[in-house]
């Protein structure tokens, strides 16, 4: 629909001038209005079907949206019956889809249909978990470091863990809830089974609600990766999460594609966010809500095996399998919990911040 080189830039920037814009309404708003007023979602709603639709039918361009190319090379094939699905394999759901899609659609009709479940699932999680603030916890999932990239790039994973992220919303609810939180489980681990990490975490979690244990197993993960980070890159790479994890771990000729690698502090704090005001709301403001720590316990565990290969090339990847929840456990208790006086100005700055950190990570690149 547009050359391929403005989709990133236009959208960053439109992310960001709609957040400095909710910034200054934020500073007028108490807390008990930010917390208990019901905010219209149809501008919001609006945008998420634009983007579907501008995104889902963007250019076949490897160098501005990364693997979309080759899914591109592979979809032709399905169209040409050159190849076909393999029931066996680990992603036979996304597979079967990409050959159900090639017989009756082309590749941008395919991209659509993926757009549509990864965004949707998404917005879906928002109203499901924060219904009175979704356009605000939506501008953090649209800010996020690699919502954008997991969109165009990595569509598989993108749109498994967002499959995980909604199920997240169900899974303490009652039995149906459960039935409908397993379903999309299965789904996500049949489209990606490095989504194992996050589904097993979510599921520890469910059970085990000890936070300052859970807190201590996220700081020992530092120290056990500055100790033994290569004996953990091996171990991990013969558990099977992800098919391309061995190379991604031990071929050193992808190095140039991440920034750089070796022990990621930037990335290290970044992830560390959610998880030090998770630490203020629970042991400072001993505030205790089920579904809260349920996100935040996830996010903990499932953040805490990438420290352990943190400095891996394509630790990117990894860090996903925690960073897909990020907008949400940041999210989650500034508009749902009474933290702070002013909470409306502490939560504009909060957003401001996250998006600018995404902004600044485009700028360096």
């Amino acid at each position: 629909m547009f050359p391929a080189n403005y989709y990133y830039p236009i959208f960053l920037h439109i992310i960001l001038t709609w957040s400095l814009l909710q910034y200054f309404k934020l500073l007028e708003i108490g807390t008990y209005r930010l917390l208990k007023t019901h905010r219209n979602t149809s501008l919001i709603t609006f945008f998420s079907i634009l983007f579907i639709i501008i995104v889902g039918l963007r250019p076949i361009s490897g160098y501005y949206f990364g693997d979309t190319v080759n899914y591109a090379k592979e979809y032709s094939l399905y169209q040409e019956n050159l190849i076909y699905y393999d029931l066996p394999s680990s992603d036979w759901f996304f597979k079967w889809l990409m050959q159900a899609c090639a017989s009756i659609m082309n590749v941008h009709g395919f991209f659509l249909i993926i757009e549509i479940g990864y965004v949707v699932c998404i917005l879906w999680t928002c109203k499901r978990l924060i219904p009175k603030n979704t356009t605000l916890v939506m501008l953090f999932c649209f800010g996020s470091f690699s919502f954008f990239s997991y969109g165009t790039n990595g569509i598989r994973n993108g749109l498994a863990t967002s499959l995980v992220l909604l199920a997240l919303s169900y899974i303490q609810g009652k039995s149906k809830d459960k039935i409908i939180a397993g379903t999309l489980c299965f789904a996500a681990f049949s489209i990606h089974k490095s989504t194992a990490l996050p589904i097993i975490c979510m599921i520890i979690s469910l059970f085990y609600r000890k936070t300052k244990i859970i807190y201590a197993f996220w700081l020992s993960s530092i120290l056990i990766s500055a100790a033994a980070g290569g004996f953990l890159e091996n171990i991990f790479s013969g558990l099977g999460f992800d098919d391309r994890l061995d190379s991604y771990i031990h071929n050193r000729e992808y190095d140039d594609q991440f920034i750089r690698t070796g022990f990621r502090w930037d990335f290290l704090l970044y992830s560390a966010m959610p998880i030090w005001l998770g630490w203020y709301v629970v042991f400072k403001r001993k505030i205790y809500n089920s579904q809260y720590l349920l996100i935040l316990h996830t996010y903990v565990l499932s953040n805490a095996f990438w420290v352990m290969l943190i400095r891996a090339s394509f630790s990117n990847r990894f860090a996903y399998l925690s960073w897909f929840m990020y907008p949400i456990v940041l999210g989650y208790p500034l508009l749902t919990f009474p933290i702070w006086k002013e909470q409306g100005k502490k939560l504009g700055v909060i957003l401001i911040a996250h998006v600018l950190f995404t902004y600044l990570m485009w700028i360096r690149e």
